[in-house]
């Protein structure tokens, strides 16, 4: 008896042990394709945008991610130039988002920026942005037309966080009008456009272990693209998966 007692108990702990830690992520404004992007049977997701108290959902987290959407106030990187092309203005997500990018970079928590998210780590961190992109940098290539498109982008310098290094270009899915101008002295460029706007950033690992960004939108990718796959996989890994 105390033999069988002894095989239940240790099976019960190799079980235990093999249980994945839940983990929680923190979203600065879900949608449903962010949600089945990154969702896992042992992650908790949290829309920050929609908790009136971030500061009690902040130590929970493993991860955060700075979704696409709006543009960002120009006043948050001293521009009042840019204020006249901008589309509405969400100044409760600025103010949002600023928070989770700061809490972040001091406590070392992994981020990934997508679209705006983007944006928002260059400007948080220092960096400015073109307001209108047709109209300072040209239609070399077409960032969006009346909703999203397609257009290639280069590798110029390797990240394995974010591409799979097969080949040195890639097609990717682009609907912004504004993009990263002067950029932070913490992130680093790894692929343009080929009009030579920034669309995908890595923070030096001097100032943070992981932070990532891209221009598009991975989440709109599809389970099957190699790049949706490869930024997910990264951000659980750097999670401590």
């Amino acid at each position: 008896m105390k033999k069988n007692s002894l095989i239940v108990l240790i099976i019960a702990i190799l079980c235990s042990c093999q249980k994945k830690e839940t983990k929680t992520i923190i979203l600065s404004k879900a949608s449903s394709n962010y949600v089945e992007w990154i969702e896992d049977d042992n992650t908790i997701i949290l829309d920050a945008y929609t908790i009136k108290n971030t500061d009690s959902i902040l130590a929970l987290a493993d991860g955060i991610i700075l979704t696409g959407g709006e543009d960002i106030n120009p006043l948050q990187y001293n521009d009042t130039i840019n204020l006249a092309v901008c589309g509405d203005i969400n100044y409760q997500r600025d103010t949002l988002e600023r928070k989770l990018f700061d809490f972040a970079l001091a406590y070392k928590i992994p981020l990934i920026g997508v679209c705006r998210g983007m944006q928002m780590m260059n400007v948080a961190s220092g960096g400015t942005l073109y307001g209108d992109i047709p109209s300072e940098i040209g239609t070399t290539v077409i960032h969006r037309n009346n909703g999203e498109v397609m257009h290639e982008i280069a590798i110029v310098d390797t990240c394995s966080l974010i591409f799979p290094i097969r080949t040195d270009t890639f097609m990717v899915n682009s609907w912004h009008h504004q993009g990263l101008n002067d950029l932070s002295k913490n992130l680093r460029v790894i692929a343009r456009s080929f009009d030579g706007l920034p669309e995908a950033v890595v923070m030096e690992k001097s100032a943070h272990p992981f932070m990532i960004a891209v221009q598009f939108h991975p989440e709109r990718l599809g389970k099957e693209n190699p790049i949706h796959q490869k930024m997910r996989d990264s951000f659980y890994k750097a999670m401590g998966e």
